[in-house]
């Protein structure tokens, strides 16, 4: 592993550099032996949980960092039992899937979860940025979600339409219809649009606070 560019520090742990979580993660990614027994006693998944690892939650991530229990790709299926879980959440992961893709893992997620728990998805919410550009196009001032104001130079609306379908490794966007569509197909009922920290179970309620100005919002209760 070449460390030759790297600022290397005594203060730091080895799996704090990226390089070795990235040789750590092409190494455990898809192994079961991650899921020891104690975290199988766990009722909570965080798929996608990126740095924002929770103690209580069994933590799903593509990427291996401290705090991931569970390296795994979500195009996969998950290496748990039938009703083994009471909820899953996941922020600002499914839409860098494609939609079928994103399909086949909630239809993963309402098996997993135990009949009545709940499902809260986080995405990006394309009603929110398309409504703005509509907004652009009659002549209102409007503020984009993490764009200055005034915005750069060379900023244009349809750059910020095109972060939020295409940016960041997204592969699709959703509105509340939509993500609805895909809860039901996955086999959810109930599914329904909530706000921000507030839902069905509030051990769910560990939305970030950063990305409530773009989010959409979606539970739905498993079959």
């Amino acid at each position: 592993m070449d460390f030759s560019r790297t600022r290397l520090s005594l203060s730091r742990r080895l799996t704090d550099y990226t390089k070795v979580q990235l040789v750590v993660g092409a190494f455990v990614r898809g192994r079961r032996f991650q899921l020891r027994a104690d975290r199988r006693q766990k009722r909570y998944l965080n798929a996608g949980c990126g740095p924002n690892v929770r103690p209580d939650f069994i933590n799903l991530d593509y990427a291996w960092r401290p705090g991931v229990e569970l390296c795994w790709d979500l195009r996969r299926p998950l290496p748990l039992a039938d009703d083994s879980l009471d909820g899953i959440y996941s922020e600002h992961c499914l839409e860098h899937l494609s939609y079928d893709d994103a399909l086949a893992a909630l239809r993963e997620f309402n098996r997993v979860l135990r009949p009545g728990g709940v499902a809260r998805v986080v995405v990006p919410d394309a009603e929110l940025y398309i409504e703005l550009y509509w907004r652009h196009l009659n002549g209102d001032r409007v503020q984009f979600p993490y764009v200055d104001d005034p915005p750069p130079s060379g900023f244009t609306p349809l750059i910020a339409i095109n972060r939020i379908f295409r940016g960041h490794g997204h592969q699709f966007a959703y509105d509340a219809a939509t993500m609805s569509v895909a809860l039901d197909r996955a086999g959810f009922r109930e599914s329904r649009k909530v706000r921000y920290l507030e839902g069905a179970d509030p051990k769910l309620l560990i939305d970030t606070e950063s990305r409530a100005v773009e989010s959409l919002y979606m539970e739905a209760i498993a079959s």
